[in-house]
């Protein structure tokens, strides 16, 4: 059995998952084009500025978008659902932008801006939702099927 959330509550936390993520993203983005600008190669200002910005939606995400308190799962716990996920971004934005580049197709940093832009709403937003942040009732079991 599953508990019930109201609809307002779900967009606000829709609303402060993107806020969060929009702040990351500007910090990996700026971090990105920087080091691009400054000679560094492509792909690691790519995966420079993935490291900052998960830091930070990490960050943001647990104490304030979805509100997670000491009650909740440990914080080391949701790190790790938390790392494994953003680890696959990174790999899907390396090899993303990658592609996009080296096929000659776009420059460097509105590659990485393309491919972070899909990954981010195709994979990190729903991973965050559904399985790092996902919401716990007391005396729930996995077979109950846990949002």
């Amino acid at each position: 059995m599953t508990e019930r959330v109201s609809f307002g509550a779900e967009v606000a936390k829709l609303l402060r998952a993107n806020l969060s993520s929009a702040a990351a993203t500007a910090l990996d983005w700026g971090l990105v084009t920087s080091l691009v600008w400054l000679g560094v190669y492509y792909l690691q200002a790519a995966a420079t500025g993935a490291v900052a910005g998960a830091l930070t939606d990490f960050s943001l995400k647990r104490y304030w978008a979805f509100q997670r308190g000491a009650a909740r799962r440990a914080v080391h716990h949701e790190g790790v659902l938390y790392a494994a996920v953003a680890g696959t971004a990174l790999a899907l934005n390396l090899l993303g932008t990658w592609a996009l580049v080296d096929g000659h197709l776009l420059p460097p940093v509105p590659s990485y801006i393309l491919v972070s832009l899909a990954v981010g709403l195709g994979w990190n937003y729903p991973m965050h939702r559904l399985v790092v942040f996902r919401r716990h009732r007391a005396g729930a079991t996995a077979e109950e099927g846990e949002p």
